[in-house]
C-alpha cells in the first residue's frame, strides 16, 4: 500500500492515502480556492497520483520516503505561460510542486482546470521552467520524444525516453520566438535538445534540435 502523508506545515494541511510501493508525502498550504468540489486533501492525492509515475522515472526508489512539496500556483493564460490573468477570464492554474527526497529535487507542473460543479481536471506539464502554453508543450513533448526514442534505438536502448527538465534560453517576448532546452533521458542517459518556437499568426512553429 502507497501512502500519501499531507505533512502539518500550515493552516491547510492534511494527511491522505494512494496505492503505491513506497511512502510519499505531499506537503504545503495548497489554496483552498482550487479545491471546488473536493476537499483540499483528495485535491492534493489526486495531484500526487498524477506525479508519482514521472517522478519515479526521474529519481528511482532509493529507500528514501518520497516528497512533493507545493511551490506555489499561478493563473494564466492558457497559450502563454509568461502572461498572469484574473481568475475570473479563461485561463488554466500552474500548480508548482517541486519532488524531493530519492536523487536531486526536481521541478513539476501541474495544469489544473475548474469546472463548474465538479473536481478540477488535471493534467501533469513538462517538468522545469517551460514558458510554453499546455497546448504547446503536448505538440513539443511528442516531438522531443521522438527524436530522444529515435537517439536511444539506435544507441540499443529500449527503455521509452521521459522528459526530465525544461529551461527557457531566449526570453519569450510577446509575438516574437523563444527558445527552451528540453532534457529527455533514456537507459540513464540524458540529452537536451534545443525546443524553437515561432509564432507564425494564429499557430506556432515549433522546432527541434540536438544540442550535445
Amino acid at each position: 500500500m502507497k501512502r500519501v502523508i499531507l505533512a502539518l506545515t500550515a493552516l491547510l494541511s492534511f494527511a491522505a492515502v494512494v496505492r503505491a510501493e513506497e511512502d510519499v508525502i505531499v506537503r504545503g498550504q495548497f489554496p483552498q480556492i482550487l479545491a471546488r468540489g473536493e476537499t483540499v486533501v483528495q485535491m492534493a492525492n489526486r495531484m500526487a497520483a498524477v506525479l508519482i509515475n514521472l517522478d519515479r522515472f526521474i529519481a528511482p526508489p532509493c529507500g528514501m520516503r518520497r516528497v512533493f512539496e507545493f511551490a506555489g500556483a499561478d493563473y494564466y493564460d492558457e497559450s502563454d505561460l509568461t502572461k498572469r490573468i484574473e481568475p475570473s477570464r479563461r485561463g488554466v492554474w500552474r500548480i508548482a510542486v517541486v519532488g524531493k527526497g530519492c536523487w536531486a529535487a526536481r521541478a513539476h507542473n501541474v495544469f489544473l482546470y475548474p469546472r463548474v460543479g465538479a473536481p478540477a481536471g488535471l493534467r501533469l506539464g513538462v517538468p522545469g521552467r517551460t514558458v510554453a502554453g499546455p497546448r504547446l508543450q503536448a505538440e513539443a513533448i511528442g516531438l522531443v520524444l521522438r527524436e530522444a526514442n529515435g537517439i536511444a534505438m539506435r544507441g540499443n536502448c529500449e527503455d521509452p525516453a521521459f522528459l526530465v527538465d525544461s529551461v527557457v534560453t531566449k526570453v519569450r517576448l510577446p509575438g516574437k520566438p523563444w527558445t527552451e532546452v528540453w532534457s529527455a533521458s533514456a537507459c540513464e542517459i540524458t540529452r537536451k535538445f534545443a525546443v524553437m518556437f515561432t509564432p507564425e499568426g494564429a499557430k506556432t512553429r515549433i522546432g527541434v534540435a540536438l544540442t550535445d
